[in-house]
This record gives structure tokens, sequence and C-alpha cells, in this order.
């Protein structure tokens, strides 16, 4: 917790406020101590709020977990968009985009795990098995749009779906994060992201009328 955060007595926080400290310090403990850790009275103690603060914030722990699932645990590549050129070639400017997302990988690799074993404990329940799917839905639809930006800021025309090639994206940078989180090499995940976007620029065609 931050000390701006400590200086602000709890009674005065709302109900906005509160839900984002407690889903920051359910994030903090299960980062530190894993996922069956992060109990309602673990993570009151770690926002420095009293236990019933949780049942105010959330009506079940179902709703939290799919809070976390929706909040920043999730990459959003759109605060970290690089710039992208039609004068580039379709690879580079791909390039650019799965790297611009891989640093944020490496940059917090424990949100990464506990995005992992969130989704595995979730599927396990089967009260809570359904969030994953809507997490994997709502994932989809914004790599669809990344996809979408990507085509127009470059000046390309895809050879499939967007939303296919969206699915493609989803699970190819899945299984590169996980083998990441195994070897912890930067330089095997990048030339393992360098390959791809090689693979996903067959896909693409720069346009005829695409700026100069």
């Amino acid at each position: 917790m931050s000390d701006q955060e400590k200086k602000t007595p709890n009674r005065r926080l709302g109900a906005d406020e509160r839900r984002r400290r407690l889903l920051a310090a359910a994030l903090r403990v299960m980062k530190r101590e894993g996922i069956a850790a992060a109990t309602t009275r673990a993570i009151c103690a770690e926002a420095e709020m009293p236990h019933g603060a949780f049942h105010y914030c959330f009506h079940s722990k179902r709703e939290l977990y799919a809070a976390l699932l929706a909040s920043d645990i999730e990459i959003d590549l759109g605060a970290v968009w690089p710039e992208i050129s039609p004068q580039e070639s379709p690879i580079e400017n791909i390039r650019k985009l799965l790297f611009a997302y891989w640093s944020q990988v490496e940059s917090d690799p424990d949100a990464q795990l506990v995005l992992f074993d969130l989704g595995s404990f979730v599927l396990r329940d089967p009260e809570l098995q359904e969030l994953p799917r809507l997490e994997y839905g709502e994932s989809l639809e914004k790599t669809t749009g990344y996809i979408t930006r990507l085509g127009e800021e470059a000046g390309l025309t895809y050879l499939r779906e967007e939303r296919a090639i969206a699915e493609l994206v989803i699970t190819t940078l899945n299984g590169i994060a996980w083998s990441w989180l195994a070897h912890r090499d930067n330089a095997a995940a990048r030339e393992s992201l360098g390959r791809f976007a090689e693979l996903l620029a067959v896909l693409a065609r720069k346009r005829t009328d695409s700026p100069r």
C-alpha cells in the first residue's frame, strides 16, 4: 500500500476506492502466497480494512475473482501502443506490437502467474467455471480491436477474419508466456515472438491506397 493510501482513513473512502484497494490487496496476496491464501480476512488485512469491508464491496469471492480477471491484471495494450508506420513492413509493425505487449509481461511476471493460476483455480469450481469463458470473450474482443487498429494504422488488408487472427494471437501469446514463466529466458521468448510476427505477416498485405 502506498504512503498516500495509508494516510487516507478508511471511513472516508468511497465504494469504488474500497473495491480498488481490496482488488490490489488480493493481487498482492496472490502474488506473494498463491490463490488459496487469498481469504477474505487475508485480503482485508493486506488492505488494512476491517473484515466487513469485503462484503460491503463484494457479494462473494466469485465477484472478486470476476473483478480480478477483468482488472489491470490483464495487459492493456492500448496504454503502451507503439508508433505504427504504413511506410514500414507488415513484419516490422507486427513485431513492434508484440514486443510492446511483451515488455509488460516481462515487467510483472508474478501478475501473469496469478492470471494463469486464477484461471485454473476457477475452472475447478462448478460455480465459477463460466468466469474464464467470459474473460476469454472479453479478451478476444479487445484483441480483435487491436488487430483492427493495427491494420488501419499500418495500411494492411488481412487475408483472414480479424477475429480468427485474434484467436491465434491469444493462443500463441499464452503459450509463449507459459513457457517463459518456466525458463525466464527473455531472449528466447523474444525470438519466439519474432518468428510469430513473420507468420502473422503472411496473413497481411499492404493496401494499395495506404498513406505514404
